[in-house]
């Protein structure tokens, strides 16, 4: 199969379109605003009917009878692609898009499968008869929209955590480490934390009429009036529901304690401290306190997954070690290639010197009885030794907190690479809204790395930091320079959509 060459699209102004698919919500908007134009959740109404409802406002309005609320996207990765299909249309009617005059540029996962890749190609170019498209990694877009190519992007979102490393604007693939333990880990603590008060979620849409109330013990009830219309609700979309109430939770009530472990109170059975306590008002009208120390402790699970007010937190049963790829399942994945810095450490040349003079010394004392039987003695207790520090690996590595696992990528960074890193570490996402959650992970870093000049960037608005993604696809897809990047659809049709996989998106 002949290659096409690259084709430069269009003129100076491309009015191109960027969509940001996220496990929470997607975003979407034209080149060069600062700020996305539509904001959708990842989330689709089914009316049982072969109707589809998207539209947020009629989503958490009172819900049509057989109303199935379904995930689009689960682990950064699309799992319904009908939804997802049927959702990327409506935002693009939305925007009245002319799919024949702009190109669509599209963020992804940096673990996106290829299956995936080939799916979302097929679709823009053979459905949605797009004239160009590209598909960039999620990171790269939050380190333009920083101004910073060479950074560590943090990116802790609703289902997964991930680090990557970027390096010229590229990830490394290969570094990038993540876990589970993200905002629905905090959401199903949130739960549980509420179930162990006997405290039972009642959505809007079920209540009539309210009076204030607040929960004093396990006995409190809400004083409220329920609407009995509502057989036929199911319960996904009183999850839904109930997860926008507890993201409203964290955003009002988290915030990040600045020590490793917080300290329970002496009395914590004491009646509660009006200063320190924050109230949350359900919507059946039953407000809810919690104290510093409920706040601070559920907050620092973060850092210490171990940490919770319940010894298991559903869905969380296995510990997460920072194997993203198996979190994910894209380990036998084809994707495109690897992009490797210029820049190499010699730690590795000089590591095979020292093993083959080791090698040389072993093989010329291999005569000696003396010397065998010392060497078998040696080698004895180097097994015992290699096991137990292999143990306490494995220990170390179980259930990664957000601080070990920064470190665990910083430490396997090359040694030209780690002090620029170091110091251009961008937390992005959501769920880095909580307040003091950048102080805490700057100061653990500059205890674990006195060598090196930690520095932790976020952006100061908050609609910089749920958005930067976002942000960076629309400054990239309005520069000048970027026309030469665009896959048009002639060359699509030309050379496949595995060929541009492997060779034009990395």
């Amino acid at each position: 199969m002949s290659t096409a060459a690259p084709q430069v699209y269009g003129a100076d102004e491309i009015n191109a379109v960027v969509l940001d698919p996220g496990s929470y919500r997607t975003t979407a908007g034209y080149a060069g605003y600062d700020q996305p134009s539509i904001i959708l959740p990842s989330f689709y109404g089914d009316d049982g009917k072969g109707k589809q409802i998207f539209d947020e406002n009629v989503l958490f309005a009172k819900p049509p009878d057989g109303l199935d609320i379904k995930p689009i996207i689960h682990n950064n990765l699309i799992v319904d692609w009908d939804g997802a299909m049927e959702q990327f249309h409506y935002i693009f009617k939305e925007l009245e898009v002319h799919p024949h005059e702009q190109p669509l540029m599209l963020t992804e996962s940096t673990m996106n499968s290829y299956s995936n890749k080939v799916k979302m190609m097929e679709y823009v170019f053979e459905k949605e008869n797009f004239c160009a498209f590209y598909a960039i990694k999620q990171p790269t877009c939050v380190s333009f929209a920083h101004g910073r190519p060479n950074c560590l992007v943090v990116d802790i979102g609703h289902d997964l955590v991930t680090v990557t490393p970027v390096i010229d604007g590229l990830c490394l693939r290969n570094q990038v480490r993540g876990t589970r333990y993200a905002g629905s880990f905090l959401n199903q603590q949130l739960v549980q934390f509420l179930e162990s008060r006997n405290i039972e979620y009642v959505p809007q849409f079920q209540v009539k009429n309210k009076e204030l109330s607040y929960w004093e013990n396990s006995s409190s009830l809400a004083k409220f009036t329920p609407i009995n219309n509502n057989n036929n609700v199911k319960q996904s979309v009183i999850d839904f529901h109930y997860l926008r109430t507890l993201r409203e939770m964290k955003e009002l009530l988290f915030e990040c304690s600045m020590d490793e472990e917080v300290k329970v109170p002496e009395d914590i059975t004491k009646e509660i401290d009006q200063d320190s306590t924050r109230w949350f008002e359900l919507p059946n009208g039953l407000n809810v306190p919690f104290t510093e120390y409920e706040r601070l402790r559920l907050s620092n699970s973060l850092f210490n997954p171990k940490d919770t007010f319940q010894p298991i937190v559903k869905g969380w049963e296995n510990d997460c070690d920072g194997n993203i790829i198996k979190v994910v399942g894209t380990e036998n994945d084809i994707s495109s290639k690897d992009y490797v810095p210029l820049r190499r450490s010699k730690k590795n040349e000089e590591d095979d010197s020292a093993n083959a003079e080791g090698d040389a010394a072993n093989h010329s004392n291999s005569n000696s009885t003396n010397n065998t039987n010392s060497k078998k003695s040696n080698d004895s207790e180097a097994s015992k030794s290699t096991q137990t520090t292999t143990t306490a690996e494995n220990n170390e590595t179980a259930a990664l907190g957000l601080t070990k696992l920064v470190q665990s990528v910083l430490n396997n960074l090359d040694i030209d690479l780690k002090p620029q890193l170091a110091n251009n570490i961008i937390l992005t996402g959501s769920t880095t809204l909580i307040p003091r959650l950048n102080e805490r992970l700057n100061n653990d870093l500059m205890l674990l790395n006195p060598s090196l000049k930690i520095r932790v960037h976020s952006a100061g608005n908050n609609i910089e930091r749920k958005y930067a993604s976002w942000i960076g696809g629309s400054i990239l897809s309005s520069l000048g320079t970027f026309h030469q990047l665009w896959v048009s659809k002639a060359e699509y049709e030309e050379v496949g959509a595995e060929h541009l996989i492997v060779n034009r998106f990395r």
